[in-house]
């Protein structure tokens, strides 16, 4: 991924990193916004300025877009908007922030590791849940749309730094809604993942995309490559001839039920091959059991952080870069004079009589405001004749991963704020950061002030930019016949230390600032809480002094190794095995609810007498239960 790429405006987004160039299209990372401070990060795709001409591309590309703006589907990239700038034709659609299968396992490949097998088949199962979304998806009137990828590989099988799956790329499919002509005789797609009537220019049916989603699934489990060839030819003739092992002749560990469900998925014969996605799915799910979806997908973002970690950090430096500068020019993008061929349908006026309209000009409202801000800037300097200089704040720019939300709250005096009763800061100005989608309880305090709560919406990929304005407490006034001449109490303050400092600490719940702190607003009794992250919470009650000062020291409490449990068994449960995790003995199965620390682990299960030995990486989550089966046929 080039890393010298300029961020640049293109329409209403802003391309902020290159992420792929090929010989037709290019794709961006770009971001959009909107009123209130609303961002939104999401992909553009856009055509070749040089195949805009070529109609029957065009055709194919509006297609893509037609096809894939009709599938919405958690397990299908989203399209968003589709339209053409200048020369460019263009689909924004949803930003995965992760990896394609094939960096996957490319990346397994150069560290000399296989993928999990519970993450190959969770990706395989996830993978048909989407084709069979779209194999099935109908019009208004229930006319199925007979919608094929055609295309199905592992750079095509997206997959979250969250453990999402998601297909992409319809832009060869094949639908009845399609206006370009996807003559069957013409090979499109990669070739080696096509199924065998699909290298031989033959009818395709849905039944195609199951065989190519067969191989992607034997490559993740073999970590090799089923029908590439040093040519294309060699390739078509392997396939045509389907002369495949099954992945357990290359990677001994697969157990015979899931070569069968491979095979399968791979034979030649359509009779013998899964009749749809959902019956390769259901069968993907039956042999995940005990396993469930949700329970590896925890795992699999576990695994994913680990496996580009530090791809990461380098894409996390390019998008701050690129963002920063998109927000510059956004915040310049008023004062342009944009050309009208921009708006999809703008033009000039035409040699034949006839006028385009064009959007009307945006000069006259700027020359208005312009004078009614220099007409008030006269009369603030007859009235004073001491005018202060004019300074235009920076703009702060507050980056938003794509699978977290945001918050910048501008206040009217120095607050207190509190995400469903958690302290996040202090001040006039305070961004919260790092937020998960949904509803989220925000509460301001102030002395003095009324407090402020309500619930707010956490978009994923956006920030929320509120103004908030606090009410001061109005007091009670009592008349007073006699002066009154008691001398003013003297000033009390309590001094807070804590072994580590940076404690973050909170009288009566409210965020007073960070160890060590001298509190000089205590009267009466307060109860005082230190928190600090790894460390356990410390509660306990003060009594401000009635003159002077008074220092309260307090040592913090590491907070004990999170940890998760685990349960081992056999399958059948008609043979044992001893237990090793991590090369450690710690019984024989079936163990149950046997402790340990959360992060990834491998359990090993043996048994000399019957031969058995077999080992699994999983992944234990903290204060949740992993289960661990294996199989021996």
């Amino acid at each position: 991924m080039a890393t010298s790429f300029e961020p640049e405006a293109f329409g209403k987004y802003y391309l902020i990193d290159r992420i792929a160039t090929g010989g037709m299209a290019e794709i961006f990372k770009a971001k959009s916004f909107s009123t209130a401070g609303f961002e939104k990060v999401q992909v553009i795709k856009r055509i070749l300025s040089h195949l805009s001409d070529n109609e029957e591309f065009v055709t194919m590309f509006i297609d893509e877009a037609k096809i894939s703006v009709s599938l919405q589907h958690a397990n299908l990239v989203q399209i968003y908007d589709f339209g053409k700038i200048r020369d460019n034709y263009f689909i924004a659609m949803e930003w995965i922030d992760g990896k394609d299968v094939k960096m996957i396992l490319r990346k397994l490949a150069h560290r000399r590791k296989l993928l999990p097998e519970e993450f190959a088949v969770f990706i395989a199962h996830e993978t048909c849940k989407g084709l069979d979304y779209a194999h099935k998806k109908t019009d208004l009137r229930g006319t199925p749309l007979a919608i094929i990828h055609r295309d199905m590989s592992p750079s095509n099988v997206l997959v979250s730094y969250s453990g999402e799956v998601k297909i992409a790329d319809f832009g060869i499919a094949k639908a009845e809604m399609s206006q370009y002509d996807t003559k069957d005789g013409v090979l499109k797609g990669k070739f080696e993942y096509m199924s065998p009537e699909q290298a031989r220019g033959e009818d395709v049916t849905q039944q195609s995309d199951l065989f190519s989603a067969g191989i992607i699934l034997y490559e993740m489990l073999t970590g090799r490559r089923l029908f590439k060839t040093d040519s294309e030819i060699k390739t078509l003739e392997k396939i045509k001839a389907v002369d495949i092992k099954p992945p357990s002749s290359v990677n001994p560990n697969v157990p015979q039920r899931l070569d069968d469900i491979v095979m399968k998925a791979l034979t030649a014969d359509l009779e013998k091959r899964y009749r749809d996605s959902r019956e390769f799915q259901q069968e993907l799910l039956d042999y995940m059991y005990p396993s469930t979806p949700p329970t590896i997908q925890r795992s699999m973002a576990m695994f994913m952080e680990e496996l580009f970690s530090e791809e990461r950090a380098d894409e996390t430096e390019r998008m701050e870069h690129g963002s920063k500068i998109a927000h510059e020019l956004h915040n310049r993008a008023p004062e342009l004079d944009l050309e009208p061929d921009w708006e999809e349908g703008g033009g000039s006026a035409g040699t034949g009589g006839t006028i385009q309209t064009q959007p009307p000009s945006r000069v006259p409202l700027y020359v208005a405001v312009a004078v009614v801000i220099l007409l008030l800037g006269v009369v603030g300097w007859m009235a004073t004749r001491t005018p202060d200089p004019v300074v235009v704040p920076e703009a702060e720019v507050i980056e938003v991963l794509p699978t977290e939300g945001a918050l910048k709250l501008r206040i009217n005096t120095v607050a207190s704020v509190f995400i469903d009763g958690a302290g996040v800061g202090t001040g006039e100005e305070v961004a919260v950061e790092h937020l998960k989608p949904g509803s989220v309880t925000l509460t301001v305090s102030a002395d003095g002030y009324e407090s402020f709560e309500e619930l707010v919406e956490v978009v994923a990929g956006e920030r929320l930019v509120m103004p908030i304005r606090l009410v001061k407490i109005r007091s009670k006034t009592t008349s007073k016949t006699k002066t009154d001449t008691t001398p003013p109490a003297a000033a009390v303050s309590i001094a807070f230390q804590s072994t580590p400092s940076g404690a973050d600490v909170y009288a009566d719940n409210s965020l007073i600032g960070k160890t060590p702190l001298t509190w000089t607003k205590a009267t009466g009794s307060h109860r005082i809480s230190y928190r600090l992250g790894g460390y356990e919470t410390l509660n306990f009650s003060v009594n401000a002094p009635s003159e002077g000062s008074e220092t309260v020291s307090k040592t913090l409490k590491k907070k004990a190794a999170a940890k998760g449990k685990l349960n081992v068994n056999i399958a059948g449960g008609k043979v044992w095995g001893e237990i090793f995790v991590d090369g450690s003995k710690v019984g024989r199965t079936p163990m149950f609810n046997h402790e340990l620390g959360s992060g990834s682990h491998t359990v090993r299960v043996k048994n000399d007498t019957i031969g058995l030995d077999q080992s699994q990486s999983v992944t234990v989550v903290a204060d949740e239960t992993t289960k661990v089966v294996f199989r021996v046929e």
